[in-house]
């Protein structure tokens, strides 16, 4: 069968680091003779329903290129399964470092087009999908800031940074009410990570025991800890090695239920996605994904 590749693009994914990419995508194919057509997102025309909506049967293959936002709105929009393949334009891209794409956009279309297909889990949060995770808490209240307010002069990496900054001393911690695989638990905690992915903001390495094809979801937790600590602990976080704290849990679950509160913050896959109740269960084998060598 004669490949197809549906090519869905956030414009506003890297500014125009984002339309360079697709000139180059479009050479590409054309120069393979290869099938596609490119459908660019708009604020009225979100991923989830351009590929809803557009991603018929005669497309065997989706391309993405945007952020972690971007593949998390598109694979939420797929009802066919087909191979999806990944050129990374956001700012953070922090679901690819799970995955070996090459680090040149040559090398990312040659693993679009020759790439080992292979199968891996998702999560899913009350009707949403992920691929990356999901953060209550700390985390969760950053994205709500960045949503809500306008930093000057900041973008990317550098807007996220600043607001991980500005609350870092002052947030305080919060009552989670939950069930993890059935079980009632009830803590004080800054943040609570469930992820397929390792890294969260674009470096922090929240959850470093996740596995993208383990059937399971991994779980970070961080209790009380004081504001001094937190500073002196952040590079911890960066490399992963923060389960050395005596305030910190990481472990796996398969299903994992928060219960309301008004005072938590969520986001998925790096995306505002408001206050709990929320219900989140692993999505085994559920999505295919082109890669340049086998993962786990």
């Amino acid at each position: 069968m004669e490949r197809s590749f549906f090519v869905v693009a956030n414009p506003a994914s890297g500014r125009q680091k984002t339309q360079k990419i697709l000139r180059e995508v479009h050479q590409y194919f054309s120069d393979i003779n290869c099938p596609f057509r490119i459908f660019e997102t708009t604020p009225s025309t979100r991923g989830t329903q351009l590929v809803r909506e557009n991603l018929g049967e005669n497309y065997t293959d989706m391309l993405i290129v945007g952020g972690d936002g971007t593949i998390n709105e598109a694979v939420n929009g797929l009802v066919h399964d087909i191979p999806v393949s990944i050129i990374p334009a956001g700012s953070g891209n922090d679901f690819v470092k799970m995955i070996s794409i090459g680090s040149s956009l040559k090398e990312q279309l040659l693993t679009a087009t020759h790439g080992t297909v292979q199968r891996i889990d998702m999560g899913l949060c009350n009707d949403r999908k992920f691929v990356n995770g999901i953060g209550i808490g700390f985390d969760g209240q950053i994205v709500a800031d960045m949503t809500q307010r306008h930093v000057p002069l900041l973008s990317g990496q550098a807007k996220y940074y600043y607001h991980v900054l500005h609350i870092l001393s002052s947030y305080r911690e919060r009552m989670f009410e939950m069930e993890v695989d059935n079980r009632y638990v009830q803590k004080e905690l800054i943040l609570l990570t469930i992820a397929k992915g390792t890294t969260f903001g674009g470096g922090f390495r929240l959850t470093p025991h996740a596995s993208l094809s383990d059937g399971k979801l991994a779980v970070c937790e961080i209790g009380k800890l004081s504001p001094a600590r937190r500073y002196l602990n952040l590079l911890k976080i960066q490399k992963g090695t923060h389960d050395l704290l005596r305030e910190v849990i990481l472990y796996h679950a398969t299903q994992l239920t928060v219960r309301e509160n008004p005072l938590l913050e969520g986001h998925i896959d790096g995306e505002y996605m408001g206050k709990p109740p929320f219900s989140i269960r692993i999505l085994p084998s559920s999505l295919q994904i082109r890669s340049r060598a086998i993962f786990s």
